[in-house]
């Protein structure tokens, strides 16, 4: 059982100061503003770091990948939790006592991130240049929502007060004169940050919802993570498709797969189908079975296009549809002749009448937030 973390504040010392803490598997994500590793930061907040798993260590924490002793550790935690919490008679086995005794709380990488996230909350911020996330370049919308997100404020004054001044890495009107001046302010000796866009991007990015204590992330979250996780280019497009005409789905889904197919907003004729896996396996083909060429090595705009008007639509929760495009990455495309077949033979179908195939349609208006 993973714990959900703590609610997190830049200092935080008391989350930290005397805890113990052993590692378990690096982390695939680690924020570039943290001065050091997981472990390092762990022991910077007051931290202090064990080896062993016993009665004595407070948080077991867990990276998603592997490493030898990983698989062991999370059983010996859980082991003591049983002992601590007692168990209850099921079959051949009696019940044993509760023993009280303490247990470590077992915490993965995106809690233990979560745990050490700087707090935002009333920090502002002051945004300039054109970015790479925006699909026309600047688009105030979509990043004053991952500002609010986790509870910053945009602001329009670049001065003393600012907390974080942000620059994207395409031109705009006044961004030199800016920079130059946050530079200025900066060297002062005045809070002001510096960033540019990938350092706001890891800023704001959340691994939990901010906004509600549910299981399920919310749109917002959903859109501020994927922004830290895929091509930022490739979502940038695939939002600018969706805000401007509405899509037509055609989408199967169930536990082992979603698969759909979208149309080409530069070549109406021309249609993809794109599926992926929770195991984070995935494909785009046209009918032919050619790859599409937007893959190149990751997730292209038409899966994004997919995943993200299934989500806004309501059709798949936004949790579980980040959790399978986090699975995808740094893995290559895969071909999957047969269920592409069938996807477009039962498309076919559907475009005469032949099969009820009903698509989930997106409405560009409920994108133009984002």
């Amino acid at each position: 059982m993973v714990a959900k973390p703590a609610a997190s504040d830049e200092s935080n010392i008391d989350l930290f100061k005397g805890k113990t803490f052993a590692f378990f598997g690096a982390f695939s994500y680690w924020p570039s503003y943290h001065p050091g590793a997981p472990s390092t930061v762990a022991q910077m907040k007051g931290g202090i770091l064990k080896h062993d798993v016993d009665h004595g260590l407070d948080y077991l924490v867990i990276g998603d990948k592997r490493e030898e002793g990983k698989k062991e550790a999370i059983k010996e935690a859980e082991r003591l939790r049983a002992e601590s919490e007692g168990t209850v008679a099921s079959g051949k086995r009696k019940a044993k006592p509760a023993t009280g005794k303490p247990f470590p709380t077992i915490l993965d990488e995106s809690a233990f991130r979560e745990m050490v996230r700087a707090n935002l909350t009333g920090k502002t911020f002051c945004l300039f240049g054109g970015f790479d996330c925006c699909g026309g370049g600047f688009d105030e919308s979509l990043l004053r929502s991952m500002v609010e997100n986790v509870g910053g404020i945009v602001v329009n004054t670049l001065d003393e007060k600012l907390d974080y001044a942000v620059f994207g890495p395409r031109k705009s009107d006044g961004k030199i004169a800016a920079n130059n001046k946050a530079k200025k302010l900066a060297a002062s000796g005045i809070r002001l940050k510096i960033l540019d866009e990938e350092g706001f991007l890891e800023l704001v990015r959340t691994d939990h919802d901010t906004t509600s204590g549910d299981e399920d992330m919310n749109f917002a979250t959903f859109i501020s993570r994927l922004h830290g996780t895929v091509d930022q280019g490739k979502l940038g497009r695939a939002l600018k498709m969706l805000k401007q005409e509405a899509f037509k789905l055609y989408v199967r889904k169930d536990d082992e797969h979603v698969v759909g197919v979208v149309r080409s907003q530069t070549n109406t004729s021309k249609v993809y189908a794109s599926w992926l896996t929770p195991e984070g396996k995935y494909g785009c083909c046209t009918p032919d079975l050619d790859e599409c060429m937007g893959l190149q090595g990751n997730i292209c705009k038409h899966l994004l296009v997919l995943m993200v008007g299934l989500t806004g639509a309501g059709e798949m929760q936004a949790r579980q549809a980040y959790d399978w495009l986090k699975a995808a990455q740094g893995k290559r495309p895969r071909a999957n002749g047969a269920l592409i077949a069938d996807t477009f033979i039962q498309y076919k179908g559907a475009e005469v009448g032949e099969i009820d195939w009903r698509p989930t349609e997106t409405i560009p208006e409920d994108y133009y937030a984002f």
